[in-house]
């Protein structure tokens, strides 16, 4: 498990302190679309994952936290990982780790299924 820093935000308790911080500015139509990548995963693009499974287990146990979080952030491609720009590999990213088709396709199945 990626070790927590204080730029992670997609923990149960950070999402609902965003709706308290959301609802005292009295926004109309407030909405969280959570990165699963980045700070998030500690740059580990399989940890998206679990970080996706855990915001929609988060949606599942709180009302507020399911209508706000309107969506989420996957870095996906074809092909997993990432590789240099002169790396050859047809369908890999040149910049971000990503998770590739299979895993990203049996991820959504996953969270389709969470819903």
């Amino acid at each position: 498990m990626p070790q927590e820093t204080a730029c992670q935000n997609y923990h149960y308790e950070t999402l609902t302190k965003v709706i308290k911080m959301y609802e005292e500015r009295g926004l109309e139509n407030p909405a969280i679309v959570v990165d699963t990548n980045h700070a998030n995963s500690g740059k580990k693009y399989l940890e998206q994952i679990r970080i996706a499974k855990d915001i929609i287990n988060s949606r599942n146990l709180n009302p507020d936290i399911k209508n706000i979080v309107k969506g989420l952030m996957i870095e996906s491609y074809i092909e997993d990982g990432c590789q240099k720009v002169d790396g050859g590999v047809y369908g890999k990213s040149i910049t971000d780790p990503c998770l590739g088709w299979e895993k990203t396709e049996r991820l959504l199945l996953d969270l389709a299924d969470m819903l």
